[in-house]
C-alpha cells in the first residue's frame, strides 16, 4: 500500500510521520518512526502492513515501525496529544 508523508512531529527526540493512504483503503492513516529523514507532501512510501516492511516508492528498502494505524485522522492527533 502506498502512502505520502503529510506531517512531522518530534516525540521524545524521535521523529514521527503521519502518512495518508493514496487509495481509499484501510488503514488511511499511519504513524511510524524512522531512523531515515522523510520529507512532508513529498515522500511516498510502500508498506506492507503484513511484513511491517517498507520502501520509498522507488524501491529502497526503508526501516520503520509502524506506531499507529487508523482511518481518522482525529484519532491518530487524539492519541498523541
Amino acid at each position: 500500500m502506498r502512502y505520502k508523508i503529510i506531517d512531522v512531529y518530534p516525540q521524545q527526540n524521535v521523529k514521527r510521520y503521519i502518512a495518508k493512504c493514496l487509495k481509499q483503503q484501510s488503514p488511511q492513516f499511519i504513524v511510524i518512526e524512522s531512523a531515515r529523514t522523510l520529507c512532508k507532501e513529498l515522500d511516498i512510501i510502500d508498506v506492507n502492513h503484513q511484513s511491517a516492511q517498507a520502501t520509498w516508492a522507488t524501491g529502497e528498502k526503508i526501516a520503520l515501525n509502524i506506531v499507529e494505524s487508523s482511518d481518522s485522522l482525529d484519532k491518530i492527533y487524539e492519541l498523541d496529544t
